[in-house]
Formats: C-alpha cells, sequence, structure tokens
C-alpha cells in the first residue's frame, strides 16, 4: 500500500506522542540543518510538523545515527517518547543523498510487530517527506491485497515498512527479492515485541534474505522498550559488531508490571465479548498446569453473569465469583478458598484489586475497559507478585479501543487474534436465563458504560440503542428489558429513545 500524504490527517492529530514531555533544553532540529539534514526535511519537520526542539530520544540517538557517523545501534526506549522520528530521520536522509526517488531498489526497510504500528511509521515517513513527494513510502502488512502490494513495490519503493510474516511472503518473489539489493537502512521496531510475538525465526529469515553487509553495506537498528536476553540475541542478529547501545529510559523508571507480559485481544461487539472471553479462558487453562486465575469485570452483575457461563464450560478448574453484593462471610469463604488453591479461577470486580494478596496467580483477565488506568494497573498487579512470571490478558471489543490507545497508550501491549469457537454455546447458555437475570445484566451495562459516553463517543439515544443490541445478541432477550422510572431518572436518560420504561414497583 503505498502512503500519499495527502490521505492523511493533519500532522496535528496524527503525532501526539511527539509533543509529550517536550523540554526545551534539548537540541533543535534547526541546528542539524547546516551539516546533517537536508534541508528539506528540516523545513517539513520544523515548519510542517512544527516539532522545533527533539524530544529526549532524538537528542540521544541523531548525532550517532545520521550520516556521517551512522552507527549500527540499540536503542531503549518506550512508546510514545519521539522514537519514530528518531529512527526514521536518519534513515531518510541517507536515503535523500544517495538515491534517486522511485527507483528500482528500497532504501529503508522497518519491520514492525503489528499492522496499526506499521501504518503509523508509515504516515510519519510520508509526513517528513511531503516536500520531497517523488520519494515513495510503501507498507507490506496482512489482512491486505498482496498482489496490489507486490505491484507497488516493483513500481517503485523508497520506504517499506512491514510486519514480518507478509515480507516473508513478497521475499519468496525473486523481483522483490531483488529491490533490497541495495538496501540502506534496516529498522526492527518495538524489537521485544517482535519476540515476545514469536517472530525469531522470521527475522532470521529475513535477514537470510537481505544482501550480505559486505556485499552490500548498511546501518541497522534496532528500538525496544526493554533490552532482555533475547532482545540481544536479534542484536547479534541484525547489528554490526561494535554497536553502539543506547538508553533513554532514566535508572528506576521502568514499569513494575513490565515483567508481566500483557496481551490486547479484540473483538468485533459487545455482544461477542462473552464467547471471545470463554474461549480465551479455555484456551490458557488447556496451555497451563496449575492454572490459577482472575478474571475480572466491570460490574458485580457482569462478573456474576460471566462466573455463571464459565461454571457451565467442561474441563476448567473449579469456578468461583467474588462480588461487593456478597454477604461479608461468603466472601471471606470464597477469598481463602482461592487463596489456598492452586488451579482455580476467581471471577470478580475491582473488589479484589487491590489490598488482596492472593499467591500464585498465573493470569489475569480483564473483560470490558476498567474504569481508569489505576484499576488496570491494580487489577494486573494480581500476577506476577515478588517477581515471578505472569500474564495479563485485556479483552475489548473494538468500540472500547479508545481506553488502551488514550489510558495505556504506553503499555506494551501484545496484539492476540480473538477466538469464538465458544460462540454458540455460550449463547445458548445465556438464552436459558432466567428473564429477571438478564435485566439485571443489562441495567447494570447501561449504568457501567453511561461513565464512558465520552470515551466511547456516544450520546445518550446510542448507548441505549448499543444496550439494547447487547440484550438481544448477547444475553438473549425476546425484547428490551423493561427497566424502573426512578433508574432512567438515576442515570439522567429520561425521555431517551428506545427505552422499555416501567414503573418503579414493576417486577424485576
Amino acid at each position: 500500500m503505498a502512503m500519499d500524504v495527502d490521505d492523511l490527517p493533519p500532522a496535528t492529530n496524527s503525532t501526539p506522542s511527539l509533543t509529550e514531555d517536550l523540554r526545551h533544553d534539548t537540541p533543535r532540529f534547526a541546528d542539524l540543518s547546516a551539516h546533517f539534514l537536508h534541508p528539506l526535511l528540516t523545513q517539513a519537520i520544523t515548519d510542517d510538523l512544527r516539532f522545533q526542539h527533539m524530544m529526549p530520544v532524538q537528542a540521544a540517538t541523531l548525532w550517532e545515527l545520521l550520516p556521517p557517523n551512522r552507527r549500527d545501534c540499540l536503542v531503549q526506549a518506550k512508546t510514545g517518547t519521539g522514537k519514530t522520528v528518531a529512527f526514521l530521520l536518519p534513515a531518510l536522509q541517507t536515503m535523500v543523498s544517495q538515491k534517486s526517488p522511485a527507483s528500482s531498489t528500497v532504501s529503508l526497510l522497518v519491520v514492525s510487530p503489528t499492522r496499526e504500528l506499521a501504518l503509523q511509521i508509515a504516515q510519519e515517513a510520508t509526513r517528513l517527506l511531503q516536500r520531497l513527494p517523488n520519494y515513495r513510502v510503501c507498507t507490506a502488512i496482512g489482512g491486505t491485497n498482496r498482489d496490489k502490494e507486490k505491484i507497488q513495490i516493483l513500481n517503485g519503493c523508497d520506504v517499506l515498512v512491514a510486519t514480518p510474516g507478509r515480507l516473508v511472503d513478497h521475499m519468496s518473489n525473486e523481483h522483490i527479492s531483488n529491490a533490497f539489493g541495495q538496501l540502506d537502512t534496516l529498522v526492527l521496531d518495538e524489537a521485544d515485541t517482535l519476540l515476545d510475538m514469536g517472530f525469531m525465526p522470521t527475522l532470521r529469515e529475513i535477514v537470510r534474505n537481505l544482501p550480505s553487509k559486505e556485499r552490500a553495506p548498511r546501518q541497522s537498528m534496532l528500538f525496544s522498550a526493554t533490552v532482555m536476553p533475547h532482545v540481544s540475541q536479534v542484536a547479534g542478529l541484525v547489528l554490526s559488531p561494535g554497536y553502539k547501545s543506547i538508553s533513554t529510559i532514566p535508572t528506576g523508571a521502568t514499569n513494575t508490571h513490565e515483567h508481566v507480559a500483557q496481551m490486547l485481544i479484540k473483538v468485533p461487539t459487545f455482544a461477542s465479548v462473552l464467547a471471545g472471553m470463554v474461549s480465551s479462558v479455555v484456551d490458557e487453562a488447556t496451555k497451563h498446569e496449575n492454572y490459577k486465575a482472575i478474571v475480572f469485570a466491570p460490574t458485580a452483575a457482569l462478573a456474576g453473569f460471566y462466573g455463571h457461563i464459565l461454571s457451565m464450560v467442561p474441563g476448567l478448574p473449579q469456578i468461583s465469583s467474588l462480588q461487593s453484593r456478597m454477604r461479608q462471610n461468603k466472601r471471606t469463604r470464597i477469598s481463602n478458598k482461592f487463596r489456598i488453591a492452586s488451579s482455580a479461577i476467581l471471577v470478580a470486580t475491582d473488589l479484589v484489586a487491590r489490598g488482596m494478596d492472593f499467591p500464585g496467580v498465573t493470569t489475569v483477565f480483564q473483560i470490558g475497559i476498567p474504569l481508569d488506568k489505576q484499576s488496570y494497573v491494580h487489577r494486573l498487579g494480581r500476577t506476577g507478585r515478588a517477581n515471578a512470571e505472569g500474564r495479563g490478558i485485556f479483552l475489548i471489543c473494538e468500540a472500547e479501543s479508545f481506553f488502551p490507545n488514550s489510558a495505556l497508550n504506553q503499555t506494551r501491549f501484545i496484539p492476540h487474534e480473538a477466538s469464538m469457537a465458544s460462540g454458540e454455546e455460550v449463547h445458548h447458555i445465556a438464552e436459558r436465563m432466567d428473564e429477571k437475570e438478564k435485566i439485571r445484566i443489562y441495567k447494570s451495562w447501561l449504568a457501567y458504560y453511561r461513565l464512558h459516553l465520552r470515551g466511547l463517543g456516544w450520546g445518550k439515544e446510542e448507548l441505549v440503542s448499543e444496550a439494547n443490541r447487547y440484550a438481544a445478541d448477547g444475553l438473549g432477550s425476546r425484547e428490551t428489558p423493561p427497566i424502573p422510572q426512578s433508574i432512567v431518572q438515576n442515570l439522567g436518560l429520561t425521555g431517551t429513545k428506545g427505552l422499555n420504561v416501567v414503573p418503579d414497583k414493576y417486577p424485576s
């Protein structure tokens, strides 16, 4: 997919991360112009993108990465710190100083772990090249037309941003493989995520398909939020001996739960969350012995609902639910039983997110968005305690994507495909539930997501419409669940179309 700057949104909406934590004591981009940077690249970043001062990661790396130094570097930098510009500017400077635009060879190859990140990088490259429009930026990512990508690459591609699997597919074509014959720069972005997703064999194959550095010298860069032993292995694969290591993360600034792998699973709709949850829990339980998990739900009614559904699924460890509505003695009994268990699943609300210690929790599921970032962090903190291993799985629907994109924009999620294998089974279980319980869940869902209207970008009518769709498709309700007038008033939904409002004394 070729990128055209005219197709992109305004720069102020595309690169918010580059304006965060702006420091005015770092060097100015204009300082590079005289000897290091093409004037049109300088104008693009200062006049068009309106970035005057370098972010710390840029100030720490650009002098090493830009010509004439062009050192191979392993850079430790968190997401959202301006690292994309830190590797793009040196690579683009090399390209414009050595290569005619739209020739038959690729100058810069960027390998990204996800499609979304690849597209974001390609957009940044296109913006930086907007005053040099003859240079072409292309992407090669899964889920798109492979033949169209092939044609675009062969018709002249100067910058290629790719995901590993699709890149290897293209490299099997001799003509595309030859396009890397004069590669100037190779970048692996989010190298730790690439490895966490199991791409090391694919990365080896990519390097094998590139010309040797002896035959065609190139600069290589690795950017990673962490530098664990497995990242050092890939550094040995792509970087030249004597490469420079640069860390832009202050000592002691690493996140408390950085050692906990965090997966992000997205399903299409709120109604499909249940099937995605059951499939994920079953998948994790079958992979691990002594499986001890906490499944967090947004509300007590949803926690009870999820617990009921999971208890009907064969082959899972013992299921229990813990909610604030329970009597204290029952809560204590359930807590103690789960605490001493070696293999069990607890479905709970934020009641257990803070101040409760459950040893040996291997996995934390968060189903639906939490109330805020702090809630997410505290929930995740139930696993991986005392530097033990742990996993976090965050399952949301597409409408909830705003939360990880904003509140958790510096969290290194490992994207994971959703499985809906349990869809038909759980739908039948939900359909057979008592109608009064469905009404409780519906009211609870409506009240909770009303708190997130701004993030969801909904008005009140859209909230009600989505709640009704969830009741029909997710709960199997035959009609819109009734909701008492007083609750409608308390929710501020009086007069909102789509509600089935009933008198307060209506049985529910």
